[in-house]
């Protein structure tokens, strides 16, 4: 029987009675095809095992959530004994421990998008024999969906700050699995290729369970339920919203966003969190009921012990805000801030420094404390806010931000203009979700604030452009 050099992770499908139980993985180096797709339960284990292994430190587990990528958006007071993470805030991108971890993120990536271009393949072959017309689609839309994200992201560190540079060449886009390295393609041919696959898998999930039933998905069917935890079909449409800012598009993203937003209003989808909610013994702190897509991960409460517990840690491994820089971004009358109060209204002084306490990932036994967010609905928001200011309506830009900082505790935002207070909310909404960098790049910002509290880092192609790795060629 054939062997494939890939991995696949199998995850058996989660119980109804418990949806905080549904990851048991049973890992595997190598599984044949024909145990792989010979099944309905193979199709669900390999295609669960991917979203499992997003959750890889490699991935957002870790390096693009709350790690490297806040790093170099300059959210932490960094100590230069720190060495995982020190050089990342000078952008030095040359040292062992750094192309380590910039290659984990490539080798990772890849190796997912080749998992995933296995489930497409067969699920062309086995469409009617082993996949019904309803699994096919959901997990073809699905497969389609994670393939463009992965690839998103991918661009989004290697590549080039798409404005201006969309003749430049970039990296390579899988659309099949192959043993081969495929050629690298100019910007605007890769993100072609990511809008494609985000419209089939759109076609794909059009009779999503999430449509008609929202989040808790299709009765009696485990695989179908728990909607935002899986890439389905509004998450998907605010995907391409975020690539389509991403690119210039402002007529598609506003449409997108919009469409999320109105259903958000009319059928009260992924509703906004409420203060009962966030001033709980156990405080949602991640606000999980606006979450498009979120990973489930079983092993939250080891990032904020690994990394941000500064009652424990010493300086050479912990991550915390300057707590001076947090200061200025909850001024004395944005206290009363969801975010603030539920993530950083700590402080703590270690090697010296006064810093805030990053507490979003602290952890519990709820599902809501141990999702890892991917997509919220609140983007939709900002979106809509941006390209009301690009055309210039500030009046109703600053009435759509205002509006929406209604559900965050805040009636009258501090900041001044509406283009102010958009740069604020991304670095309030976003701290550990690895969003602010990409923000900050799309934009083409030539300096930000200093994570250590004193000046501004100048940005360019050198700090915006992670390096290929050298073993680039190691696609599976």
């Amino acid at each position: 029987m054939k062997k494939l050099r890939y991995i696949i992770v199998a995850l058996m499908a989660m119980g109804l009675a418990s949806c905080a139980d549904w990851l048991d993985v049973q890992p595997s180096d190598q599984v044949s095809e024909e145990t792989a797709f010979g099944s309905i339960a193979g199709f669900k284990q390999t295609l669960n095992g991917v979203y499992v292994e997003l959750n890889s430190d490699n991935l957002y587990g870790r390096a693009l959530s709350c790690g490297m990528i806040e790093v170099l958006a300059q959210r932490y007071n960094i100590s230069e004994e720190f060495t995982r993470y020190y050089p990342f805030t000078e952008y030095d991108y040359t040292g062992a421990t750094a192309q380590d971890q910039i290659s984990g993120i490539w080798e990772k990536s890849y190796n997912l998008i080749a998992n995933l271009n296995k489930i497409l393949e067969n699920c062309e072959k086995r469409r009617g024999s082993v996949l019904s017309d309803e699994y096919y689609h959901i997990i073809k839309g699905e497969a389609l969906a994670l393939r463009a994200m992965l690839h998103f992201d991918l661009f989004r560190l290697f590549g080039p700050a798409y404005t201006g540079n969309e003749d430049q060449v970039s990296i390579p886009y899988y659309t099949s699995f192959s043993l081969n390295v495929a050629p690298s393609l100019q910007a605007s041919e890769f993100m072609e290729n990511v809008i494609t696959d985000l419209e089939n898998a759109l076609v794909e999930l059009k009779d999503d369970p999430v449509i008609e039933n929202g989040i808790s998905g299709k009765v009696g069917d485990s695989f179908l339920a728990y909607r935002n935890l899986r890439l389905n079909y509004y998450a998907t449409t605010a995907l391409l919203a975020r690539v389509s800012m991403y690119i210039g598009d402002t007529t598609r993203a506003s449409k997108l966003s919009q469409e999320i937003i109105d259903i958000h209003n009319r059928k009260n989808y992924f509703p906004f969190v409420e203060s009962k909610q966030v001033l709980s013994s156990e405080p949602d702190r991640i606000f999980s009921t606006e979450i498009l897509f979120g990973l489930q991960n079983l092993n939250v409460d080891l990032l904020y012990s690994s990394l941000f517990d500064a009652t424990r840690l010493k300086s050479e491994s912990l991550l915390a805000p300057d707590a001076g820089i947090i200061a200025e971004l909850y001024p004395t009358s944005d206290r009363d801030d969801y975010r603030y109060r539920t993530a950083l209204n700590r402080t703590a002084e270690v090697g010296g420094k006064d810093l805030a306490v990053f507490q979003k990932y602290i952890g519990g036994d709820s599902l809501y404390s141990q999702m890892i967010p991917m997509l919220r609905v609140s983007e939709m928001y900002y979106i809509k806010a941006e390209i009301q200011i690009g055309a210039g309506q500030n009046e109703d830009a600053m009435q759509t931000l205002t509006e929406f900082l209604t559900h965050r505790g805040i009636s009258s935002p501090s900041s001044s203009t509406p283009q102010e207070l958009l740069d604020t909310e991304y670095k309030k909404e976003f701290f550990g979700e690895g969003q602010l960098f990409f923000y900050y790049k799309r934009l083409n910002r030539t300096s930000i604030e200093n994570g250590s509290g004193f000046g501004t880092t100048a940005l360019g192609s050198a700090q915006y452009v992670l390096p290929v790795p050298d073993g680039e060629t190691q696609y599976n």
